[in-house]
């Protein structure tokens, strides 16, 4: 009987730990799209001048910088509101 409860606590500890381990992998991948978007927006907003240099005097990039900031925010909120229905869902299920 003993034996078996020394399994279980085993087996408890490996998979406490292997959450801690997926949360902290998680957490990783979670932070590179923000340093890849950053440097896409800083590329992106330089395109004005280079590529259009005759559309508003190569004044372009402000408008481009802002669309960009623009849609960077709209995704932001619609990646935290789909995250919020997905937890939302998982609560209903696991309590039903």
């Amino acid at each position: 009987m003993n034996n078996t409860l020394e399994n279980k606590l085993a087996i408890l500890n490996r998979l406490s730990l292997l959450k801690n381990i997926v949360k902290i992998i998680l957490r990783i991948i979670s932070a590179n799209p923000a340093p890849i978007i950053g440097l896409w927006l800083i590329m992106a907003s330089n395109m004005g001048p280079a590529y259009l240099p005759h559309i508003m005097n190569g004044d372009l990039d402000f408008w481009i910088r802002m669309t960009l900031l623009g849609v960077g925010v709209w995704i932001s909120i619609a990646v935290w509101l789909l995250w919020l229905i997905l937890c939302c869902f998982y609560d209903f299920i696991r309590r039903h």
